[in-house]
């Protein structure tokens, strides 16, 4: 089960969701810019040859990257295009569009320009899919698709019809946009984080505990407790500031290297301090299980996406890894976003693939020695001379 805490201060809104006193999501004050999900009419701007793309003018003088089907006409520069970002930019790469818009709630996804009802790949089972199949079957509307989440396998067909009933309304509010809207501009954009997180939370939530209940939807069908400090009543700052360093340490004494490289994320585990058990294969077997659950809250706390690349401490076992991939596994099943764990690697790498949801929190670096620039080591006296010389 999990809190939900929401603290209105002078800057705006914040959320964050709390489970087992471990923080676990963070959404703080928007600060403008391409987030995910955002729906824009944009400006064909030129063709990128060779690739199968082009480049889209966006409002506040951003570019946004628009690759087509192959063999499909590239669109004409200049003319207008209806997008919504399903990569957030970062420092190199421009924002990731595409003209499949989708409208998601918590059960299921609104495909406005699709067709046909989906199910999501997270379900398994072939019996569960062929009956959500059907009842997706009974709600389509007569334009557009749908993608039925797994949170609809537990939710009523009342339910389902009152989600999509909200969803259609949104879509016929962007479209009333769409025909008055001056390209480029911003259509629709789910800014708010606490209708984010009660979304990702749905079924998993204790109660609600905030210093602004008016802020809390009527919909809410939780508690919602008043605290004036909820942040500092369960010590939110100082829980997110350890999480972004560099360098995370874990309870047995090991710590984990978090490193955000250009095509991926690069995690080290080391056993630094950890101890205990009867051999170095139980320890390791120990540390890593410990690192798993930490990583996986981690890439959801951080909004880490893309490649995800972890060098756990070796072990020999055969039997160790696949344990080890299945508690990495469980560890992410509650995780909102698309995530899947891929094998461990011949050189004992485990490869993790997480869909990009949001921007990434700014990572706080460690801080170097002041002596040796963290490199841990010190030029001796001879060297300084030489090099003065």
């Amino acid at each position: 089960m999990s809190i939900l805490l929401v603290e209105k201060n002078a800057q705006g809104t914040e959320a964050a969701v709390i489970s087992r006193d471990r923080l676990y999501a963070f959404h703080g004050v928007s600060k403008g810019g391409l987030r995910e999900g955002q729906i824009l009419i944009g400006i064909v701007d030129r063709a990128i040859k060779g690739v199968g793309a082009v480049f889209v003018r966006l409002p506040e003088k951003e570019f946004g990257f628009l690759p087509f089907p192959a063999g499909a006409k590239s669109p004409a520069s200049g003319s207008a295009v209806l997008v919504q970002v399903k990569r957030p930019p970062n420092q190199s790469k421009k924002a990731m569009l595409t003209t499949d818009i989708s409208l998601g709630g918590s059960a299921l996804v609104y495909l406005p320009l699709g067709s046909g009802v989906h199910v999501s790949s997270r379900i398994q089972n072939l019996l569960d899919k062929t009956a959500l199949k059907a009842r997706g079957a009974a709600l389509l509307p007569e334009k557009g698709g749908l993608i039925l989440r797994s949170a609809a396998a537990e939710a009523s067909d009342a339910a389902l019809s009152e989600e999509l009933g909200f969803l259609l309304r949104r879509w016929d509010q962007i479209s009333e946009g769409l025909s008055s809207a001056a390209a480029p501009a911003l259509l629709w954009a789910d800014d708010n984080p606490l209708d984010r997180l009660l979304q990702e939370e749905k079924g998993r939530l204790e109660y609600v505990l905030t210093n602004a209940p008016e802020e809390i939807p009527d919909t809410v069908s939780v508690p919602v407790k008043f605290s004036a400090h909820p942040f500092l009543l369960h010590n939110v700052r100082h829980k997110l500031e350890k999480s972004l360093r560099r360098t995370v340490q874990l309870k047995s004494g090991a710590t984990l290297v978090i490193d955000p490289c250009e095509a991926m994320t690069v995690i080290d585990v080391n056993s630094a301090m950890a101890s205990g058990g009867r051999s170095i294969a139980e320890m390791a077997e120990r540390v890593n299980t410990e690192a798993a659950v930490e990583i996986a809250r981690l890439l959801r706390l951080r909004g880490i996406g893309g490649m995800v690349v972890v060098d756990f401490i070796n072990m020999g076992s055969a039997s160790a890894k696949e344990r080890l991939l299945q508690t990495m596994r469980e560890a992410l099943l509650e995780d909102p976003a698309k995530t899947t764990v891929h094998d461990i690697t011949a050189l004992g790498l485990m490869e993790i693939t997480r869909q990009r949801k949001q921007l990434p929190l700014t990572p706080l670096p460690d801080i170097p020695c002041p002596h040796c620039g963290g490199t841990g080591l010190l030029f001796s006296q001879h060297t300084e001379d030489a090099s003065n010389a």
